[in-house]
């Protein structure tokens, strides 16, 4: 029992590796940020990364959708046009995405084979907060670079546009259908969405738990100090009840990290899919888990340090 507080809890969890992007539609989306060939493939990595989520997104958010374009087809045509236009809007969005990094995945192997260009240069690498774009006249990226280079720049400044541009619109669209189905009562879920939220949620319930630590180290010792002089004691019987207590609350936060680090899994085999639509009063099993969960986790936190108090 001893050895259990004197373990170390866990402080982190696994969020996976999405890279959503959240811009609102009335911002005006800028180009990447490129210093050196290095911040040119983590850009093309995040922007493979992405269209691979929200290409298997669309595919499941197509399928949802079938039902309920075809409900809306027949008894509003209005809601069925909004709707469709807003699909049509995603895929056109995944397949300008898709074309414009293929063609930074090929510049990006082209300055890669033939350094001579000149593309990035020490400079530029030096001047951290320098982009390799700049929308002022004298750009100072471009200073004494040879035309080839700055065809490759200018090329890789306007895919990196139309890209963010395409993300931008993309997400608008599902903000849009969300907006049209939350008018009919009924709730658009993206799961991959959903759990990136609730995964931050409980990174800061951790963190709190670890402050707990320091707390429950102290317990050990009054713990451990009330055994040596008497076990069979009501004040150490109390310490004991206390520490099993204390034992159990831990588990059960343990079991509740557990859950949520599994959630998108759960959820999807639930709804057997990772997009749904569901009534606005209703909610699936893995939410009231969730939700259920959440709130004891946060009632232990608060919970612990009384119980130590009490001693």
């Amino acid at each position: 029992m001893i050895a259990f507080f004197k373990r170390i809890i866990r402080v982190s969890i696994l969020f996976g590796t999405l890279f959503l992007f959240f811009n609102c539609s009335s911002q005006i989306p800028s180009s990447w940020v490129l210093r050196d060939i290095q911040s040119l493939d983590v850009k093309i990595m995040n922007t493979k990364q992405w269209l691979k989520t929200e290409k298997s997104n669309y595919k499941y958010l197509n399928k949802v959708m079938r039902s309920e374009l075809s409900f809306y087809r027949k008894n509003d045509f209005r809601v069925f046009q909004g709707l469709n236009r807003e699909m049509e809007l995603m895929n056109k969005c995944l397949e300008k995405v898709k074309s414009s990094l293929s063609k930074q995945m090929k510049l990006a192997t082209k300055i890669k084979k033939r350094q001579s260009l000149g593309v990035f240069d020490g400079k530029q690498s030096q001047q951290k907060k320098k982009s390799l774009f700049s929308k002022k006249k004298n750009n100072l990226s471009i200073v004494n670079k040879s035309d080839k280079a700055i065809k490759v720049i200018k090329s890789l400044e306007k895919n990196s546009i139309s890209i963010l541009e395409s993300q931008s619109d993309y997400n608008s669209s599902i903000e849009s259908l969300t907006a049209v189905l939350k008018k009919k009562r009924s709730r658009l879920v993206f799961i991959r969405n959903q759990v990136i939220q609730w995964n931050q949620q409980l990174k800061e319930l951790i963190h709190i738990r670890e402050k707990l630590v320091p707390t429950i180290d102290n317990f050990n010792l009054i713990l451990s100090e009330a055994l040596f002089k008497s076990a069979e004691s009501s004040y150490a019987k109390n310490i004991i009840d206390l520490s099993k207590l204390i034992e159990k609350y831990n588990d059960e936060m343990d079991s509740f990290e557990s859950y949520v680090k599994n959630i998108e899994s759960i959820a999807g085999k639930q709804v057997k899919g990772l997009v749904y639509i569901i009534k606005d009063t209703e909610e699936k099993n893995y939410e009231k888990k969730y939700k259920k969960g959440l709130t004891n986790y946060q009632n232990i936190l608060k919970e612990i340090p009384k119980l130590i108090n009490s001693v």
